[in-house]
């Protein structure tokens, strides 16, 4: 099967659309949170860094599902945004499952971290499946 100049100009601009989102989601996670996660990863905190990669998982399982059942761009902006936001607020309510979380996260908690990697993917999954 041969690929038009068309179809990979479409791959183009939704894969580097989906990386401005991608990135957009890291700069809002990063400063609505209230410890300095970069700083914290490149101390070895490993609890961030899985949180973290959980958050940004998640985010992406769903964009995944939105690329692909969007009908135009601007449908996969306007759901990769929804996503977002439901990203966001996974990680407020597991703020409110553990006990001061931030200060569990910041002081290295692995367990803290998983379970905010799981919560992230297990969303990101659910929120997939409720876009197909």
């Amino acid at each position: 099967m041969a690929i038009t100049l068309w179809q990979y100009l479409q791959y183009l601009k939704y894969f580097a659309v989906a990386l401005l989102l991608l990135i957009g989601f890291i700069i809002v996670y990063l400063r609505i949170t209230p410890m300095a996660e970069l700083k914290l990863i490149k101390q070895g905190n490993i609890a961030c860094a899985t949180s973290l990669s959980g958050a940004m998982t998640g985010f992406c399982i769903t964009l995944i599902s939105s690329m692909l059942q969007s009908v135009s761009l601007i449908s996969f902006i306007i759901w990769g945004v929804a996503a977002m936001i439901v990203q966001i607020l996974v990680y407020f309510i597991a703020t409110l499952l553990i006990p001061k979380a931030n200060q569990e996260l910041a002081n290295n908690n692995i367990a803290v971290g998983i379970l905010f990697f799981g919560l992230s993917i297990a969303i990101g999954i659910l929120n997939a499946a409720a876009l197909s």
